[in-house]
């Protein structure tokens, strides 16, 4: 077994988050099944095998535009001063096939989309012909194979358009359609068990007083896990009793491909998540400390070949877990790419610090101010202040090469929500 630990309070030792991804990432033993299901339900789902195309796109050549089908060779010299005149020979509308065939001298008229005529191999747009009844003036020289969509040019026979792996997207949805994959085999949807953990804890419903914590961790994180591809359970709190603890953990591991527990992840008396989850199966991974701040109690052990997160009990603690370990960490476990979050470039407002060798999530307010973004921290410090989370709308990351950034620098911050505008 590798073992990474740290005294957390003491902060001896974090691992560095890509660190971390990587030992884990290696560790992993999950087999997904794979469901087979139609193609128009299959948004948000891991594409589980290759899809090839068995056709050339389009079939035929097309118009590109709305025009006169010609040869191109008959208009080689035409001009504004000497137009070449052309016999009209008949009209293809979308959809139609074509019964002419191309000749010298001869034009067919064309709509956008339309299968082009055969021996006819140039497309004139209308806005450069004369009409004059039965005939065309064309004013204007176009190269031969002009404004013509080849056979094939969209995509051809044999080759791979989606690849085993992709988050399947709205176009990827029109793609499926047009190749007529009417059933689609994609992954079985990741279970993930998230267990709040603490004696402390009561549920938004019950009654309490102000030495209780009411559980939001467990709703911020299931919302978080709420993509197509995955199907998170919200278990019930759990008090800080080692064997009941144990006992979930090691039911959880046995039903679920990955596990979130949140609260019990520091070094104390109480702080029995790694002591249960060590007992709770073959463990060959445990990482207790993570290179982030907030969140730099963060811990990741791989039990019986599955991941099992210990996130901070402190809600913004515990989001910049999820943010830096835990959502990298499941795409991997499907073979998907993570998507880019959106990026903004603004003026930060007031300085903010860091301590090297950690990689700390500030969260921020972006404004627009004219015609400049503008980044203001809100509460710098505090883990447990979950209205910071609300009240801003980004994360600015301060790397953990760097000690921060000075007022009027400008930095990046990741959005998660809208940026107001202001005047």
């Amino acid at each position: 077994m590798i073992k990474i630990s740290m005294g957390y309070r003491f902060l001896k030792k974090l691992t560095r988050v890509e660190d971390a991804i990587a030992l884990v990432s290696k560790k992993l033993m999950i087999k997904l099944g794979i469901e087979e299901i139609s193609f128009d339900e299959s948004l948000g789902r891991v594409l589980a095998e290759d899809i090839i195309s068995n056709f050339d796109e389009p079939l035929i050549d097309k118009s590109a535009l709305e025009g006169y089908a010609i040869r191109g060779a008959d208009i080689l010299l035409a001009s504004q001063y000497s137009p070449v005149r052309l016999e009209v020979i008949g009209e293809v509308r979308i959809g139609e096939i074509p019964t002419m065939k191309g000749a010298q001298g001869k034009a067919v008229k064309i709509a956008t989309g339309a299968a082009l005529p055969d021996g006819f191999d140039t497309v004139v747009p209308v806005e450069y012909v004369k009409v004059l009844n039965d005939e065309i003036e064309i004013l204007k020289s176009f190269p031969i194979g002009d404004n013509v969509i080849k056979r094939g040019e969209d995509f051809r026979e044999g080759q791979i358009m989606l690849r085993k792996g992709k988050i399947i997207n709205p176009f990827d949805i029109s793609m499926l359609s047009l190749l007529r994959k009417i059933r689609v085999k994609v992954l079985e949807k990741l279970r993930i068990a998230i267990i709040p953990t603490g004696s402390e804890i009561i549920e938004p419903s019950e009654a309490g007083d102000a030495y209780k914590t009411v559980n939001t961790n467990s709703y911020t994180l299931y919302a978080l896990c709420k993509e197509p591809w995955m199907e998170p359970h919200r278990l019930e709190i759990v008090k800080d009793d080692l064997e009941a603890l144990t006992r979930i953990i090691k039911s959880s591991i046995e039903n679920h491909h990955a596990l979130i527990i949140t609260g019990g992840t520091s070094v104390g008396e109480l702080d029995l998540v790694p002591e249960a989850v060590q007992k709770a199966g073959k463990v060959d991974l445990m990482i207790r400390g993570v290179g982030i701040q907030p969140g730099r109690a963060t811990g990741v052990a791989v039990v019986n070949g599955k991941p099992v997160f210990m996130l901070s009990g402190f809600p913004v603690a515990c989001v910049t877990g999820f943010i830096a370990v835990v959502r990298p960490l499941l795409y991997k476990i499907v073979n998907a790419l993570e998507p880019p979050r959106p990026v903004v470039k603004a003026v930060l407002k007031s300085k903010v610090s860091s301590s090297l060798g950690v990689a700390k999530y500030v969260r921020v307010k972006v404004k627009k101010i004219g015609e400049k973004l503008f980044a203001e921290p809100v509460r710098v410090t505090g883990s447990s202040a979950l209205s910071s989370l609300t009240e801003s709308n980004g994360f600015l990351v301060i790397p953990p090469e760097s000690e921060g950034f000075d007022s009027n620098s400008e930095v990046e911050v990741i959005l998660y929500s809208s940026i107001q505008e202001q005047g």
